[in-house]
């Protein structure tokens, strides 16, 4: 990055007074969209494209309350009863109208287990669908779920005639759904086009056409900022600030994010990440502190457990890093790795901010309890294909994880869950943590409509998670994005950047 500020100030010498008004808004992300199912992906780059295309059945406000959006309401006919009631104004981008049968039908493909989507964990305890009406269907469970409302702030409904008429690949990368922008065209590793859709259920948009280009080189970003060839920048670094805030064309907007970075261990089965006590010595050996001030000039805050502060379930007497290498040490020789251990650390490049780096610094503070990482490096396409389909190369993998839904079930079961309760769910994709006593709590949780006895579950799964140390726990990042200064846009703690509520001057 020694380059970043003489690139920044020849760049600045040559920018005009101001830009001329554009009706483009366009965003730059550090990576690509892997996916535009918006049921099939589990990454916020991701997320940000699709949620400008298709609308939830509901809604999560800037202030983390649910409101109704293509449902007007959600209610709990007894334990096991959901109905569902939706808007009867809203029409699909090729035409079609928002009815309880295609909204039956989108549940009825996420449960579909021959052909299955990434949406499906998220159901398994959904038994059936019945359309009652027009606008109106009930959704049956095989046990209590209080979570079912938090989910459907993420279940996006797509176009059925696009899937049934074009199948699921093509539907995949040219995507109808009800939102505020219709898809022109996307060109992969460049840009994402997308245009205003007038008969909008809500009004048509502010800005006629939205543009999202993956920029990976955080200087490029910035460079594209200042220079007005974009309107959002996304991960800007600490040393940027200034000379974006100097520009006199854009400037820094924060919030504290719902987003957790760690590294997460795969080889807990055998080897020396298969003990405890080296995952928890691990832990204890890397001063996150000293990373937090050093590549984010302090935007970030240390976490100690899976969860955050944005989070129902979330103790926050639990969450206390501590930082000691010479109980890392210690630990270690317990162990039987007194002498220290090799294992391999994969991390990806561009997709966090300074994710590279951070993989780097863990490194060398493991090394001086004389364990050494060995790093690789991948671009973010192929990095979280790998992690999707459990075919990660590494013995450990950065990567972030921000909860969308509030609540602890989204991570503790989505990430964490390890499938050995019998008659139970399968092993979530993403873990590789296996304990029978944490899983019975994760699932009875999920079946328990009381908050307090719910929190109180999710209490002793976190003191499960403390012991065991499945992951290596670092910080909840704060998000820093570059921002034009004519445009009118606040960004959220769920790192949602929707379209709809921008405007320019």
């Amino acid at each position: 990055m020694k380059t970043l500020k003489p690139v920044l100030l020849t760049l600045l010498l040559l920018l005009g007074a101001a830009f001329a008004q554009s009706d483009t808004l366009t965003i730059a992300q550090g990576v690509d969209a892997t996916t535009l199912d918006p049921n099939d992906q589990e990454e916020t780059p991701t997320q940000n494209i699709v949620a400008n295309i298709f609308d939830p059945l509901l809604w999560r406000a800037p202030d983390g309350s649910i409101e109704p959006w293509l449902a007007t309401s959600v209610e709990a006919v007894d334990d096991l009863t959901w109905e569902i009631t939706l808007r009867d104004d809203v029409v699909f981008h090729d035409g079609e109208p928002l009815t309880a049968e295609v909204v039956a039908w989108n549940f009825e493909r996420a449960l579909d287990q021959e052909n299955p989507i990434r949406f499906l964990s998220n159901f398994t305890p959904l038994t059936g669908v019945e359309v009652t009406g027009e606008h109106t269907l009930r959704v049956t469970t095989e046990t209590p779920y209080p979570v079912f409302i938090t989910h459907l702030t993420r279940f996006f409904i797509v176009s059925r005639t696009n899937y049934e008429e074009n199948g699921a690949a093509f539907a995949a990368e040219n995507p109808v759904g009800t939102g505020p922008y219709r898809f022109v065209r996307w060109q992969r590793d460049q840009r994402l086009e997308l245009e205003a859709f007038p008969d909008y259920w809500q009004g048509p948009p502010s800005i006629q056409n939205v543009v999202f280009r993956p920029i990976p080189e955080d200087s490029s970003r910035i460079s594209e900022l200042v220079t007005g060839g974009v309107q959002i920048a996304t991960n800007v670094l600490p040393e940027a600030v200034p000379l974006i805030e100097g520009s006199g064309q854009a400037e820094i907007r924060t919030v504290p994010s719902i987003r957790n970075i760690f590294i997460v261990f795969t080889a807990t089965e055998e080897g020396p990440l298969a003990d405890p006590r080296v995952r928890r010595a691990l832990n204890l050996a890397v001063n996150v502190d000293e990373i937090i001030q050093t590549l984010f000039d302090g935007n970030a805050t240390p976490t100690a457990t899976p969860l955050n502060n944005y989070m129902f379930g979330y103790a926050e007497d639990l969450d206390t890093r501590e930082y000691d290498p010479e109980a890392a040490r210690q630990l270690l020789a317990e162990a039987g790795f007194e002498n220290g251990f090799t294992f391999t650390l994969g991390s990806p490049s561009g997709r966090y901010l300074n994710d590279r780096l951070v993989a780097e610094a863990v490194a060398g503070q493991l090394a001086q309890v004389g364990v050494t990482a060995e790093l690789q490096v991948q671009e973010w396409s192929s990095y979280v294909g790998q992690v999707l389909e459990r075919q990660v190369p590494t013995d450990a993998y950065l990567i972030g994880w921000g909860n969308s839904n509030f609540d602890a079930d989204r991570t503790l079961f989505t990430m964490l869950y390890g499938g050995t309760v019998e008659g139970g769910p399968d092993r979530s994709v993403f873990s590789y943590f296996t304990n029978e006593a944490f899983d019975e709590l994760v699932l009875q949780a999920r079946e328990t409509l009381d908050e307090e006895e719910r929190f109180e579950l999710y209490r002793q799964a976190q003191e499960i998670v403390l012991e065991e140390a499945p992951w290596l726990f670092l910080y909840q990042q704060g998000d820093v994005y570059g921002v034009a200064t004519n445009l009118n846009w606040e960004p959220l703690s769920n790192e949602l950047i929707w379209a709809y509520s921008a405007s320019f001057e």
